[in-house]
C-alpha cells in the first residue's frame, strides 16, 4: 500500500531488508553502512521510521546492548528502544541522541500495555521504599541508626540495604554517615564531608 505523503513508515522486521554484508568489512562496518542510507533518508525527507529487530537469545548486562548482531544498528539510529521481559516484570528501555534516557516498567494484560512508572520506583522492594519514605519525611540525610529507628527495622539491616541502595544510585552518602536521596547534601552546598564516610 502507498500514501502520497508518508511520515511514518514501520519495517517489521529489519533483517528482511537487510543485504548481504561484504567479506571486506567487520560486522560493525557492515551493520552500519546498510543502515546509515536509511537513516540519512528518513532525516533528509522528515520520515519517521520505525525498525523492529530481534534481541540475543542470552541477552546482556546492558539490555540496550542486546540487540541482535554488531553495535552498528544501535549507533546509526536515532533512538533505541528495547521491550525486556525478566523475572521482574517488562522493562522498556530507551536510548538516544535527543531523549533523556529512560527505563518505565510496563504490565501487558488482557491484550492492552500499561505503564506503571518509572521502573526504579516500581520494582523497588518494600524495604528500600520505607526508607526512601522516611527521607523524604525527613527532610535532610539521616544517619543508617536514624533511619532504623524510624522504620522500625534491623539496624544491620538497614546498613546493608542502604549499601545496595547506594550501589544502584537510589540513595547517595551525604557525608558524616548519612544517607540522602541526592548526590548532594540539601543544606550543604560544598558538600565537603561527602569523603569523610
Amino acid at each position: 500500500m502507498s500514501v502520497p505523503a508518508p511520515r511514518f513508515v514501520n519495517i517489521d522486521v529489519l533483517q528482511r531488508i537487510k543485504p548481504p554484508g561484504s567479506m571486506a568489512r567487520n560486522a560493525y562496518e557492515n551493520d552500519y553502512s546498510t543502515w546509515a542510507p536509511l537513516q540519512h533518508w528518513a532525516t533528509s525527507n522528515g520520515i519517521a521510521v520505525l525498525g523492529l529487530h530481534h534481541t540475543k537469545k542470552g541477552g546482556a548486562e546492558d539490555p540496550l546492548e542486546a540487540l541482535s548482531g554488531s553495535n552498528g544498528l544501535s549507533a546509526c539510529a536515532d533512538t533505541t528502544l528495547v521491550l525486556d521481559s525478566d523475572q521482574n516484570g517488562k522493562t522498556l528501555y530507551v536510548r538516544g541522541r535527543d531523549v533523556e534516557e529512560k527505563k518505565t516498567a510496563l504490565l501487558f494484560a488482557g491484550g492492552i500495555w500499561t505503564i506503571l512508572g518509572e521502573a526504579s520506583d516500581v520494582r523497588r522492594s518494600d524495604q528500600r521504599n520505607q526508607i526512601v519514605a522516611v527521607l523524604t519525611d525527613h527532610g535532610e540525610p539521616m544517619s543508617p541508626a536514624e533511619i532504623a529507628a524510624a522504620t522500625g527495622k534491623s539496624g544491620v539491616n538497614v546498613r546493608q540495604l542502604l549499601l545496595k541502595m547506594a550501589k544502584a544510585s537510589e540513595v547517595y552518602k551525604a557525608g558524616k554517615g548519612r544517607y540522602w536521596l541526592e548526590p548532594s547534601n540539601p543544606h550543604n552546598s560544598d558538600n565537603t564531608d561527602n569523603d569523610k564516610d
